[in-house]
């Protein structure tokens, strides 16, 4: 964990509601709340004294200089820059001399006695001239080995006229210092010219382990108590603070004798005597290892819900430009493939239109790689074993990979299946592989793959993502390669970026396995470091029993119709309305086709019994091609429809198509074979009397 900065920018792919984000800011409000408690309770100690105006002081007994706070100043009318640090001769020149001998005397006996407490009260002189009472109170710190006393603690409270009852309320006033002084949430301590750091209270839990006792003192061996990340930037503060009279507050890392981190908050200032002597430092340490801890899981969290509503929007805009590219290819593949069947081979144009037609099957393999990243590409889902799947695409990659990379397989073969498309997870693996070799092909290194079961629970490293509770595998493949920096891995899997060359790929592979993932409920982290490698988890939620696998369509030679049939064509797009005219009516249908959907049930609703299929857009300005095919079947239930679309995921996948009134779903850009197949068979099923 780096520094706390709270400057610093605010987030494995979460998707979070909207009432998780509002729980998020209202974690975040009650966080920034509490992250005030530390100052407030620093606060209350100076305010308890201002109120009550009680002074504190400390009497070195060793080099004789008494250290005050600027409350005892005010007592005797003094500013706070009057005084800072009195020695005995300035005190003795404050005291009355009535009272001097008696007072000396009594502290002289108190000390040799082994007494821990003192009392005194005794008048000392105004700025003003006069004199005035104040009641002295305090407590003694002595040698372990030989009771000899170090320093006086304690405070100064003016004393005034009324009697026993004045005395009642100061001594109550008194009681009520210490008990704050003891229930502070830190450890108050002082750095003097020196650099040795003593504690001034009870060390608390969190430093406890860390002082140890010198002459009956708890000192501090500040620095190397420091996390080493954090020392530079605490010795800096100290340097600042020995120049002139400033406060500063930090928050830095601590080190247990165990190796653990803790977060401190430091709240500092110096101290300089009358001449301008640097005195030391003064400050109080509170621990905030659970605010940062909290504070650093709410900014993840953000960030991670950031990202995710980034991808998501760049996955809902790469859908809808893949869609209006899957209207562009439909004419193109669907003209080249006419054009390519009606030449012989050895005509001169038959190479143009095949060059076409592989150009145009490249542009679909593209935007298919684009629909899955959008998810709106749907797979055929069933079950699948993740060890199959690992084997075969090592197998298929090996004879790619140069002698310089070695593979490491942990492949745990007792993992359950889960329920996914295997060609999608097959590209997964594939993709992951070629990304890690990648990194390595220059310098060489070790894939290593593995593959467990893991169950989702708090337990897990904070580097993966929040599981929902349940069984998962987790593939993970990783290279020690090149990594990344920060600011690579927060774009990896955007479409289009790649810090590769040109001829190694488009920017899509990361892209594509994000997509395929979220598709499959499942979740993806990296973690890398550059020069050190990256590694990649894919968490996968097992099945405990098994699908049914849906059937796959196997493509069919050209259907050419034996006995003409009337089909009402539905597309905005009249290149397409264009191209499927043409290829109906090489099949041998009678072909009535309009860009309005609107104009078509106009139509419909005048001849019903005219038309034996109507083929449908889904996307078109009005009316969709669901709504149409709803209206269409109001007026003649039985008419059959093709629905054809070119954005990809349009229904709900455990919803069969016969719930819309949809006998078939085509995806452009469509194939002559493909239509001619779609139709020969919704024809034949829907009317096997008639001879189509």
């Amino acid at each position: 964990m780096d520094s706390y900065k709270p400057d610093s920018p605010e987030g494995a792919d979460l998707r979070v509601s909207e009432e998780a984000v509002e729980s998020l800011g209202q974690k975040i409000a009650l966080l920034e709340r509490r992250a005030s408690l530390a100052e407030q309770r620093a606060n209350a100690l100076a305010t308890a004294l201002e109120s009550a105006r009680t002074g504190c002081w400390e009497w070195n007994i060793e080099n004789q200089t008494i250290h005050i706070d600027r409350q005892w100043a005010a007592i005797t009318g003094h500013a706070p820059g009057d005084f800072d640090t009195l020695t005995i001769d300035q005190w003795r020149e404050l005291c009355h001399p009535d009272d001097l001998g008696p007072v000396t005397q009594s502290m002289a006996a108190l000390l040799e006695s082994g007494a821990e407490s003192l009392e005194l009260n005794l008048r000392v002189r105004h700025k003003n001239g006069e004199w005035i009472r104040v009641l002295d109170r305090g407590r003694i710190t002595r040698r372990e080995e030989n009771g000899k006393p170090l320093w006086l603690t304690g405070s100064r409270q003016a004393a005034a006229s009324g009697g026993d009852n004045s005395e009642a309320l100061i001594k109550k006033a008194q009681e009520e210092l210490l008990a704050l002084i003891d229930n502070i949430p830190g450890a108050i301590y002082r750095i003097d010219a020196a650099g040795q750091t003593s504690i001034r209270t009870k060390p608390p839990a969190f430093l406890q382990a860390l002082a140890s006792e010198h002459h009956g003192a708890p000192l501090l061996n500040t620095l190397s108590m420091i996390h080493q990340d954090d020392r530079h930037m605490v010795a800096e503060a100290y340097s600042k603070l020995r120049e002139s009279c400033q406060s500063r507050t930090l928050v830095y890392r601590i080190v247990t004798p165990e190796g653990e981190p803790r977060w401190i908050e430091d709240h500092m200032r110096s101290l300089f005597s009358n001449d301008g002597s640097y005195n030391g430092i003064e400050g109080m340490l509170c621990e905030v290892t659970d605010r940062i801890t909290s504070l650093e899981e709410a900014r993840r969290l953000e960030l991670q819900l950031r990202k995710s509503q980034r991808l998501e929007t760049i996955g809902t805009l790469a859908g809808g430009i893949a869609h209006d590219f899957n209207n562009i290819l439909t004419p193109i593949l669907g003209y080249a493939e006419m054009g390519l069947s009606s030449l012989a081979d050895d005509d001169p144009m038959h190479e143009f239109f095949a060059e076409i037609l592989l150009a145009a099957e490249r542009a679909q393999k593209l935007v298919a790689q684009i629909l899955t990243f959008s998810r709106a590409e749907e797979g055929k889902i069933e079950p699948v074993s993740m060890q199959a799947i690992i084997d075969e695409a090592i197998l298929l990659l090996r004879p790619s990979i140069p002698a310089t990379i070695i593979i490491e397989e942990y492949i745990d073969h007792s993992c359950r299946k889960i329920l996914a498309d295997p060609n999608q997870m097959h590209q997964v693996v594939v993709n992951l592989c070629t990304n890690a070799f990648h990194a390595m092909e220059q310098t060489g290194g070790t894939l290593r793959i593995g593959l467990r079961e893991i169950s989702a629970s708090a337990s897990l490293p904070s580097a993966m993502p929040k599981l929902p509770a349940g069984e998962y595998v987790d593939l993970t493949i990783s290279d020690t390669g090149t990594g990344m920096d920060d600011l690579t891995i927060e774009r990896i899997f955007e479409p289009f970026f790649t810090t590769k060359s040109i001829e190694k790929g488009a920017g899509l592979g990361l892209s594509v396995v994000h997509g395929i993932i979220t598709a499959a409920s499942g979740q993806l982290s990296v973690e890398s470091n550059q020069g050190k490698g990256s590694t990649f988890h894919v968490y996968l939620p097992v099945i405990e029993k098994k699908t049914i696998a849906r059937k796959e369509d196997k493509p069919a030679p050209v259907a050419v119709a034996k006995q003409a049939a009337n089909v009402l064509f539905i597309d905005d797009e009249p290149a397409a309305i264009h191209m499927v005219t043409i290829m109906m009516t090489k099949l041998g249908y009678n072909i009535h086709a309009e860009k309005s959907p609107t104009e078509a049930l106009k139509i419909f609703r005048e001849q019903p019994d005219k038309f034996d299929l109507v083929i449908t857009d889904l996307t078109m300005p009005d009316m969709t091609g669901l709504q149409l095919t709803t209206e269409l079947h109001k007026i003649s239930p039985s008419i059959p429809v093709i629905l054809m679309t070119g954005y990809g995921k349009v229904l709900d996948h455990d919803t069969p198509l016969r719930h819309y009134g949809i006998h078939r779903l085509l995806k452009k850009p469509v194939k002559l074979a493909q239509l001619a197949s779609a139709i020969h068979e919704v024809l034949s099923s829907t009317n096997p009397q008639k001879e189509i």
